[in-house]
């Protein structure tokens, strides 16, 4: 099995949308109360145009024999210094999501090493996530390439 990556372009909205809805539907299911299910209130392909047209934004789209597996959306963030903290660039994962029948067949290492090198292109070797606690399956995976929680974001609903 041979895994294709490659970077999404505008003419991939429709299908960079769809891809979505899986990572969607999972916030959907865990958080219902401040994610919304996939559907025509969610990211749709104007979203997925727009997102695309964002010269620090990069999408890859992973393919098994022409089939959309899955994607990966990240953004190159570059921080000035304050009197807090020093400059500092990162690529940050926004979203990564392989399709139901395709996982756990190294599609989402594949993703993942193409959002590193898109770092390296930039001269970035920082690679940040954001993962909720609820996905013990992303923060697994996420583990098992090096990445380790640095930042724990609290909240009270009360």
């Amino acid at each position: 099995m041979t895994i294709a990556v490659r970077r999404a372009t505008t003419a991939d909205a429709e299908l960079v949308s769809s891809l979505n809805a899986d990572v969607q539907a999972l916030h959907a299911a865990a958080l219902p109360w401040r994610f919304k299910p996939p559907g025509p209130g969610t990211f749709q392909p104007a979203d997925a145009e727009a997102l695309l047209r964002k010269p620090e934004h990069s999408v890859f789209i992973a393919e098994i024999a022409g089939a959309p597996a899955g994607y990966a959306h990240a953004e190159i963030v570059r921080r000035v210094e304050t009197a807090f903290h020093f400059a500092h660039a990162m690529i940050h994962l926004h979203a990564i999501s392989v399709r139901p029948d395709y996982r756990r067949q190294g599609i989402g290492n594949v993703l993942l090493a193409a959002v590193r090198a898109a770092g390296k292109e930039h001269g970035i070797t920082l690679l940040t996530a954001d993962v909720f606690t609820f996905n013990e399956n992303a923060r697994a995976f996420f583990r098992r390439h090096g990445l380790t929680p640095y930042i724990e974001r609290l909240w009270d609903r009360s």
